[in-house]
């Protein structure tokens, strides 16, 4: 081997270990790696999507599903004005599927985590239960989805099901971008008006809070965090991801 070559081998394996050793010494605080859950990625989710833009998805398609409710009804398509609304209501809904109700009660599970973790800024602890009451409109729009949702699978008039679908596209629109309900000209001025829009521009203001400034967590932490059966959160040292005590 050429002293040119042995010295390039010995460069990429000082420049590993520097690596390793700099996520070593300087992990992320737990309380950031549960923000990061919230807004960047987390093991469970359909691509390990953060639990907030999985909850921005799944409303957007939420919303989707119930525009073509609205447009099979205008066709006086009964059928896949139903099948639509099914759509947007398990979008809205769907456990296993990480719904927007599902997926945005667990980010609020998470920035609560967070606050109450030992190194959590005031900032953070402040926010959690804000945070935690704001997202109740979305949460209520979904449960009212659901509602209309049953009325339209059993009805066998195309009338009532039009006028259910265009009641589930608003709430849907308003899960997406808010609401006007004082007909003011702006959507989500006031809590029980927000979307997914002004939730998610409340976290990133939040974040910019943050002092120390939160980083974008390594996935490594982002998936390894686990809940011991004392309550305690320690990074698994052995990287097998998921969780010891069920923790999602």
């Amino acid at each position: 081997m050429s002293a040119r070559v042995l010295l390039a081998a010995l460069s990429s394996v000082a420049a590993a270990l520097g690596t390793t050793s700099c996520v070593t010494r300087h992990p992320p605080t737990i309380a950031h790696v549960h923000i990061g859950h919230a807004i960047t990625a987390v093991h469970v989710t359909p691509d390990h999507k953060g639990y907030v833009p999985m909850a921005a998805q799944r409303a957007e398609e939420a919303l989707d599903a119930a525009r073509r409710a609205t447009e099979a009804a205008e066709a006086g398509d009964l059928p896949t004005l139903k099948s639509d609304v099914l759509a947007a209501v398990t979008a809205s809904n769907g456990e296993d599927s990480f719904g927007v109700r599902e997926s945005l009660t667990m980010a609020a599970n998470h920035i609560s985590f967070a606050a109450t973790s030992a190194d959590a800024s005031d900032n953070v602890i402040q926010f959690a239960p804000a945070f935690r009451a704001n997202i109740a409109a979305v949460i209520g729009r979904c449960e009212y989805i659901e509602l209309l949702g049953r009325d339209v699978a059993a009805s066998a008039s195309l009338k009532e099901a039009a006028l259910l679908a265009q009641e589930i596209r608003k709430a849907a629109a308003a899960n997406v971008e808010g609401d006007d309900s004082a007909g003011a000209g702006t959507k989500g001025t006031i809590p029980a008006d927000y979307g997914m829009a002004q939730l998610r521009a409340q976290l990133q203001a939040m974040i910019a809070r943050e002092k120390p400034p939160y980083r974008t967590v390594d996935d490594w932490y982002l998936f390894n965090l686990v809940r011991l059966p004392n309550g305690r959160w320690v990074f698994d040292k052995l990287g097998r991801g998921g969780n010891i005590d069920g923790y999602k």
